[in-house]
């Protein structure tokens, strides 16, 4: 597709007027944003589509957040802790009767008694998924213990627990209320959706076509064509790998009190 075509393309669907409320997404939406857009590049890489949500943002409707109730989305959304479901722990047991028949009393359904006693991760990292495989499974009593009890025994075993499997920590970057803005003065939302565009249609956006898509009016402060490079596709494209909603949601659960307040009012904090 040469220049010419991918332009027309393009004004078929994106219009940047479509983004200019993004300011009044609250810091809550834009966490949902990014996931969507995730998953959006999920959907791509491994089905070769898109979803729902890129129909919707393809449909001159980009905002997801606006259009959806936020109150449990954080709480569903977590990266770090999630609640393991009947399902999940189904799954396991299928892998395990697969994998691992001696796992079994031989001729039963029934666990061997060392299999029942062993911790759970070991046995799926021994038996199926391989010393790849890094979730740690546990449990918590909510009505027994405080919350400074069970951070404080987490605090005390996550490094028991690493050093048991060898798995060391992500480090994380240093990201703050600076870098979230970031995101929205250097219009990352509709450049990961152009990038998301492309990926989908196989087609290659020049920094040129990006700077003169999501800069369309004269009266525009421009970021050309070096600053794209240097600086803002770098943060969309790490943005779509997912590693800016981590830091997004990180940034959050330290500064609860700040998930509701839009992006317009965050800039004059």
């Amino acid at each position: 597709m040469d220049t010419v075509q991918i332009y027309k393309e393009l004004q078929a669907w994106f219009d940047y007027d479509n983004y200019v409320d993004v300011e009044s997404c609250t810091l809550k939406g834009l966490h949902k944003e990014l996931q969507v857009r995730k998953n959006i590049l999920d959907s791509i890489e491994f089905f070769g589509e898109g979803n729902d949500y890129f129909n919707q943002i393809l449909a001159g409707n980009p905002l997801i957040s606006k259009t959806i109730d936020l109150d449990t989305h954080l709480a569903e959304s977590q990266t770090h802790i999630r609640q393991v479901t009947f399902g999940h722990i189904e799954s396991l047991r299928r892998s395990l009767e697969m994998f691992s028949q001696e796992s079994f009393v031989k001729g039963s359904n029934q666990l061997k008694k060392e299999v029942r006693e062993k911790a759970l991760t070991q046995s799926m990292r021994a038996v199926v998924m391989g010393t790849n495989e890094s979730r740690v499974y546990t449990y918590f009593d909510l009505e027994s213990s405080s919350d400074d009890e069970i951070i404080g025994s987490l605090r005390a075993l996550l490094p028991m627990w690493r050093k048991e499997y060898g798995i060391k920590g992500r480090k994380q970057e240093a990201f703050g209320l600076g870098k979230i803005l970031k995101l929205v003065d250097y219009r990352i939302l509709p450049m990961i959706d152009l990038l998301l565009w492309a990926k989908l249609n196989d087609v290659s956006l020049s920094n040129t076509i990006l700077s003169r898509v999501l800069y369309p009016k004269l009266t525009d402060e421009v970021r050309g064509d070096e600053q794209l490079k240097d600086t803002d596709r770098p943060i969309a494209e790490r943005a779509m790998s997912g590693e800016t909603c981590k830091n997004v949601e990180s940034f959050i659960n330290k500064n609860r009190h700040l998930m509701d307040v839009t992006l317009a009012m965050l800039k004059k904090l």
